[in-house]
């Protein structure tokens, strides 16, 4: 059902965008680890003291500032920084959207199906190298922080095991964003479009995020926000690990991804 000369195709085509978004994440999050060392606490004291700017720093970075926070606590903000979030998920989009649409819209689709495989073997092929490709992006933040703790000397002990659970969870988000992507390209044929409502879908996420703890009636549509179901902060403090969010994550890409092969395996290509 793979077919591995698309499959590898797929992988180099987004190679130099991978390489290089990988290395933004990383170095961004090696940043963070550098000033969260250096100013972390006195930005913590500063914020708990004006309550107007905690729930804006809350909401932003997804911090509760009550109670003591360690290290361990500080750099979990790797996970949800703005720039994090949007490197990843802009290469994802890109991955998702190359064969679904892209391929359409440059008038190349009919030729590319033309060869000896099927709807079905195209479209897992280009799935699987998604798959991979967000996997990728997806350890790019806990590399970081491995590695700006051995570059920059830190007074309490950073354990590395707990932003595992995180890491799934964001491995877990990223194929929702991934699904929704992949899934939207096999219903629209122009990928400008596409693109737009993919980003509309991740800006009401993140909206939505931001707005809840300032605005309570926002509470009960809370669900409909991926971030809802990602709080690498609460993760890393209890050191729990979110099954039910995952479980909840990895339907919406089973469910996106289904009706996105049903979709694409059906539609008129249409020709250059």
């Amino acid at each position: 059902m793979i077919n591995f000369a698309i499959f590898k195709k797929t992988i180099k085509d987004s190679a130099w965008t991978i390489a290089f978004a990988a290395a933004g994440v990383i170095g961004f999050v090696i940043l963070i680890v550098f000033s969260m060392l250096n100013i972390g606490t006195e930005v913590l004291q500063f914020v708990k003291s004006v309550g107007f700017i905690r729930k804006i720093f809350e909401a932003t970075l997804g911090i509760n500032v009550e109670g003591d926070i360690s290290i361990n606590t500080l750099f979990s903000v790797s996970f949800t920084h703005g720039m994090v979030l949007m490197l990843t998920w802009g290469t994802i989009i890109a991955a998702a959207t190359r064969v679904t649409v892209g391929e359409i819209e440059k008038g190349t689709a009919d030729l590319l199906l033309t060869l000896p495989i099927t709807r079905t073997e195209s479209f897992l092929s280009t799935t699987l190298a998604g798959v991979i490709i967000t996997a990728v992006m997806s350890i790019c933040p806990i590399v970081g922080v491995a590695i700006g703790i051995q570059i920059f000397e830190t007074e309490e002990v950073v354990e590395l095991r707990r932003y595992v659970a995180p890491t799934i969870n964001f491995f877990a988000i990223n194929l929702a964003i991934f699904g929704v992507s992949t899934m939207i390209g096999c219903l629209i044929h122009r990928r400008g479009p596409c693109v737009g409502v993919i980003v509309a879908v991740a800006f009401f996420s993140v909206v939505l995020n931001f707005v809840e703890p300032f605005l309570p009636d926002f509470q009960v549509i809370g669900y409909f926000g991926l971030l809802h179901y990602f709080r690498p902060v609460d993760i890393v403090r209890t050191e729990t690990w979110p099954i039910n969010s995952m479980v909840t994550l990895l339907a919406i890409f089973a469910s996106t991804i289904a009706i996105g092969m049903a979709t694409y395996c059906r539609k008129d290509i249409p020709t250059a």
